[in-house]
């Protein structure tokens, strides 16, 4: 990939920031899938966070991570030409979540399986809710950097094995409980990773398996909601329709591309004719054929991108900001003020003052927002 002018001069049209973290099963591709969507993205400059990008190995995380870490570089780039927005890019990758190789559905050692997983999924917790403070301590402060920019993640991919899913029946009890603990932190969407080892019948097979046990557990991941108080046109309703009936999503990453081998024209007879570079295409390739990962046809990575950056970005947006954060700052802040009064409060004089508190905080921050607000919210994530 051939890496962009640096932009260091700040744009009067800023663009609109959008941070995607990824988890999930141990050897799924994670990291893969950062490099195939930044690959398939028309990067139009990088801002690194410090030094010159030279300096920089990579414009994604290092692989050998042992906790969750952000890009070193932001990316600038435009998914709709005619729309003419123009979107900031941060990606988050994380360790694998370690799965057991004697992991059965209903087992009895199920409580040992998630006790073991509970220091990394604490960690992925842990990192969410840094982002939070981050935004609350920027708030808290007199005077506001206007260019201080947008901490918080707004979309968690997390990626299954398709082979441990269909060993267990569906989810794990790790899984269960990671995703019970993200669900309440950030927008979770739910893919399947190697799914070029899928034919049509088992993908449709693990997909009912999964939704049929997100369902069971409750388990409140983003599956495209619409919002009652809002009148859809019948195009949108089809859409949500559409991308609801393909959960889990299914993902295929490209392989890395080969190294070029320059020709020495002075060890030939005759020069070789100068051609044009073929263009890329992302994809895997076997010796039955080729995988193409923008295909439709083929997986559900173009569908996913579109998500992301165009039909939900703003509805992911919104809810990280007044559910997730909100939420979170309202706890946080009466943790805070329970602690300064010294003494143990009962359930319901709490929440009423969570509900004073979240009110007068709302309404410093100059944000008109209230029980109404709250109230959509919740019935988004139904």
């Amino acid at each position: 990939m051939t890496v962009p002018k640096i932009i260091r001069k700040r744009r009067q049209n800023v663009a609109t920031q959008f941070n995607l973290m990824v988890a999930g099963h141990c050897f799924t591709g994670k990291t893969a899938y950062l490099q195939t969507l930044v690959d398939s993205l028309d990067v139009k400059g990088v801002y690194p966070d410090s030094g010159s990008l030279e300096t920089l190995t990579s414009l994604l995380p290092p692989q050998d991570i042992t906790e969750p870490t952000a890009a070193p570089a932001r990316i600038e780039f435009v998914v709709d030409p005619s729309a003419e927005e123009r979107i900031s890019l941060r990606v988050i990758d994380t360790p694998g979540v370690p799965i057991p190789t004697n992991i059965h559905r209903n087992t009895d050692n199920s409580e040992q399986h998630v006790e073991s997983a509970m220091p990394h999924v604490s960690s992925l917790v842990d990192f969410l809710t840094s982002q939070f403070e981050r935004s609350l301590l920027e708030e808290s402060k007199v005077r506001r950097n206007p260019k201080s920019p947008d901490y918080q993640i707004h979309a968690c991919l997390y990626f299954l094995d398709p082979q441990v899913c269909f060993a267990c029946g569906g989810l794990t009890s790790i899984d269960r409980y990671a995703l019970e603990q993200l669900c309440a932190h950030v927008n979770v969407i739910v893919c399947l990773g190697k799914a070029d080892l899928l034919t049509v019948r088992h993908l449709q097979s693990l997909r009912s398996m999964v939704i049929d046990d997100l369902a069971t557990y409750g388990i409140p991941v983003f599956a495209f909601p619409e919002d009652p108080d809002v009148e859809y046109d019948k195009a949108a309703i089809a859409l949500n329709e559409q991308l609801r009936s393909m959960l889990p999503f299914a993902i295929i990453n490209s392989e890395e591309a080969e190294p070029e081998v320059p020709q020495n024209d002075e060890d030939l007879i005759a020069p070789l004719p100068k051609t044009e570079p073929k263009p890329r295409v992302l994809g895997r390739k076997y010796p039955w054929g080729i995988v193409e990962v923008e295909n439709p046809d083929h997986c559900d990575f173009t569908q996913v991108k579109e998500t992301l950056f165009l039909t939900h970005l703003h509805e992911l947006k919104l809810l990280t900001r007044e559910l997730y954060y909100e939420q979170w700052r309202t706890d946080k802040l009466l943790e805070v003020r329970n602690s300064a009064l010294g003494s143990t409060l009962s359930k319901d004089y709490a929440s009423s003052i969570a509900s004073d508190l979240e009110g007068v905080t709302l309404k410093e921050g100059g944000r008109q927002a209230n029980g109404e607000t709250e109230r959509k919210m919740g019935a988004l994530r139904q």
